[in-house]
């Protein structure tokens, strides 16, 4: 049950979310016509489609100026590149085309676009609370920015009404008005696809403390689909992103170190050894100027491999410094990489992967057994990596190197995909964000 208490009054319960910062825009209307209203309360009726350019304050449509702002309202769902909207579209200056639509209806394109119909009841009520805390605590700065959210992953993903599902809109209107809380202030619920097992502590990523972001372990296993990955960058182009960040040449990148990472295995340092210099940079950092989306996570493993609760640090990919919780096992750091390594190419029989399992005195031998298998059926094992007083280096291939991870996102806050696993064994949504966000409190925003 979510707990239904009082807080104070919403500043507005309209959400004004960026479409576009351009200048030229074709809007249209599923039925009827749309309506203008501009800033000197001029009136024009526009049609079920028009043309719209920016030219510095004004805004033209069909060889008229009209003053900004401009609001544009209609009897139909409103249409911008591709998509339908709820509410009306108005075009600012500072904002560029904003889509101002109610609080629940807003949600209600939030969430398919976020996590999908198919997902369990109690996890969409999860993703629906912590989706409406957050567009309200970004509201809190509005008048800075003349816009609450954008509708992409910067800030949480919107795409209208078109989207919309029956079993999503039942989460939202199942916690209508319900946010978290921390003491008397809305909670900063950011969330993320895939924690790669551990989530992250927002100070390690952003340099912050707040007491209720901190890392947490995933508890139920999962499996998603950044569960592994790989990504291969140059030399070249690894030593431009150092060199924006840092403002120095290290010259021809030689050596990249995991140098520091945070009690579940994420990467919060790396230092980057060139022929002209050394540079340590926060990996969160390296990661966003390089390419989030190919490099999916600052949980970097030296072989991959999927999470999971049980022995989400031997086999499936250790990480840092960490040794393995396993403490029957009598292998070594290098010697559980290799393992993980032969198992992914296949080296050792189901049989002989449970009795591993069952069995970790037994894994010294496999060991020694797997690296004969290798040699003489001559498979080609990645390099193993070397490992030094900070915990082990990025595999490097050539003029590439090689980033094995987990998961996909910056780890603060709420994961989807444990969140559905939580779900699925029968946790709440209160008990999820409970997990996720540890002393806050579920309200009722009024």
């Amino acid at each position: 049950m979510l707990i239904a208490l009082f807080v104070g009054k919403a500043e507005a319960r309209d959400v004004y979310v960026k479409l576009s910062g351009g200048t030229n825009y074709n809007i249209g209307i599923t039925n009827g016509n749309l309506t203008m209203t501009d800033a000197e309360g001029r009136l024009a009726n526009l049609g079920d489609s028009t043309n719209i350019s920016v030219a510095g304050s004004n805004v033209n449509i069909m060889e008229h100026s009209f003053a900004m702002p401009v609001r544009i309202s209609g009897p139909g769902l409103l249409k911008f590149a591709g998509k339908t909207y709820r509410g009306v579209f108005l075009i600012t200056q500072r904002g560029g085309l904003l889509n101002v639509v109610e609080l629940e209806n807003y949600l209600c394109g939030v969430l398919p676009a976020e996590v999908g119909a198919s997902w369990h009841e109690e996890a969409l009520r999860a993703q629906a609370i912590t989706a409406r805390t957050y567009v309200l605590r970004q509201s809190l700065n509005r008048a800075e920015k003349g816009y609450d959210v954008v509708d992409t992953d910067a800030d949480q993903v919107y795409k209208g009404a078109g989207i919309e599902t029956a079993k999503t809109n039942k989460a939202v209107s199942s916690t209508a008005g319900c946010v978290l809380t921390y003491g008397n202030e809305l909670a900063q619920t950011y969330f993320h696809s895939d924690s790669g097992g551990y989530t992250a502590n927002i100070k390690d990523v952003w340099g912050r403390d707040v007491p209720y972001l901190i890392g947490v372990p995933e508890v139920v296993n999962y499996k998603s689909p950044v569960s592994a990955w790989n990504a291969r960058f140059s030399s070249e182009k690894i030593r431009g992103v150092v060199r924006k960040i840092t403002g120095s040449d290290v010259g021809d990148i030689k050596e990249i170190q995991v140098s520091d990472v945070d009690e579940g295995g994420r990467a919060i340092n790396m230092t980057f050894i060139g022929t002209h210099a050394t540079q340590t940079v926060k990996a969160s950092q390296f990661r966003l100027n390089l390419d989030p989306r190919t490099l999916k996570s600052t949980m970097f493993t030296p072989s991959g491999g999927a999470f999971n609760a049980n022995n989400n640090s031997t086999a499936n990919g250790l990480v840092g410094t960490q040794r393995s919780k396993n403490q029957n096992s009598n292998l070594t750091f290098e010697e559980e990489q290799g393992i993980a390594k032969m198992t992914a190419n296949g080296v050792f029989t189901t049989t002989e992967l449970m009795d591993m399992l069952t069995n970790p005195n037994k894994q010294k031998n496999y060991y020694k057994t797997g690296l004969e298998r290798s040699a003489r059926q001559k498979i080609q094992l990645p390099t193993q990596p070397r490992l030094n007083k900070y915990g082990y280096s990025i595999e490097k291939t050539g003029n590439e190197f090689v980033f094995y991870g987990r998961g996909w996102g910056h780890g603060v806050g709420m994961c989807q995909w444990g969140a559905m696993a939580m779900a699925e064994q029968g946790w709440t949504a209160e008990r999820i964000l409970t997990h996720y966000y540890p002393g806050t409190v579920i309200k009722r925003f009024k």
